[in-house]
């Protein structure tokens, strides 16, 4: 098997992840090639990704990920955030649109409820964050007004977790922000990972804690690039490998069953 794993320079918050990633494959046994950006872009994933998709595993950021699945000649999945069959765990109002439809009432100071705004599909276009005055237009104010958008009523948490998913089951879950003696409610945690319909074979549900004590989804993160806040490494790279071959439609090959 071989695993193409990105590479960052050091000093990026990508850059000692992928590097336990890559560490990880080879503990493994796995031949792992490093690759940045340009060489992507070269073709230099292409034999791999063509020739041979059931000895290979690309793993990345979200957007390196997504292009190497489009080179692959796959679909790519849809982007998961917040599935309608989770809405009783949502707790918020929650809606699709374009920058600029958003921005339009903050520019022209009218009165407007604060809301939360992240890039629906070009997570890198600008970090998620609450527009509640003008001032705030300006971290995306370089960005295309065109460029869609999750649009979300705000609400305060006081802790935020991820909920690791594999294999149908809850693995590890974990304090990534705030305070962590606020742990969510598990039977609102199971519940909603047994009403998750077309759910991957792996990915997370963030869950939020607000200062209510009420246990609110965050997110759904698929499974292809996760950020790991602790989970056993061989579980993780297990869940990267079995979510691959599942976008590429390839057999189950069973990984991650034993551990």
């Amino acid at each position: 098997m071989r695993a193409y794993v990105q590479q960052f320079l050091k000093g990026d918050p990508n850059y000692l992840n992928l590097e336990r990633i890559a560490y990880t494959f080879w503990e493994r046994g796995y031949e792992v090639l490093r690759f940045d950006y340009p060489e992507f872009c070269k073709g230099n994933l292409d034999r791999g990704l063509l020739s041979y998709p059931d000895e290979t595993i690309v793993a990345g950021g979200v957007g390196m990920v997504r292009e190497a699945i489009k080179r692959a000649n796959r679909s790519l999945p849809e982007l998961l955030e917040l599935p309608n069959c989770l809405k009783p765990w949502i707790g918020r109002e929650y809606w699709t649109s374009t920058l600029e439809e958003v921005r339009q009432p903050f520019e022209k100071e009218e009165y407007t409820q604060p809301v939360h705004v992240k890039p629906l599909y070009e997570h890198k276009r600008f970090t998620g964050t609450v527009f509640r005055e003008f001032r705030d237009l300006i971290p995306s104010a370089a960005v295309d007004g065109a460029t869609e958008v999750l649009v979300q009523e705000v609400v305060e948490f006081v802790s935020e977790w991820r909920a690791y998913i594999f294999r149908g089951n809850i693995r590890r879950v974990a304090n990534y922000l705030g305070d962590p003696l606020a742990f969510p409610n598990p039977v609102q945690m199971q519940a909603a990972l047994e009403a998750f319909e077309n759910r991957p074979v792996a990915c997370s549900m963030d869950w939020g804690i607000t200062s209510a004590g009420e246990t609110l989804l965050v997110e759904v993160n698929d499974g292809y690039s996760l950020g790991n806040y602790g989970i056993d490494m061989h579980i993780y790279t297990a869940m990267i490998e079995a979510r691959w071959r599942e976008i590429m439609g390839l057999e189950d090959n069973g990984i991650g069953m034993g551990i």
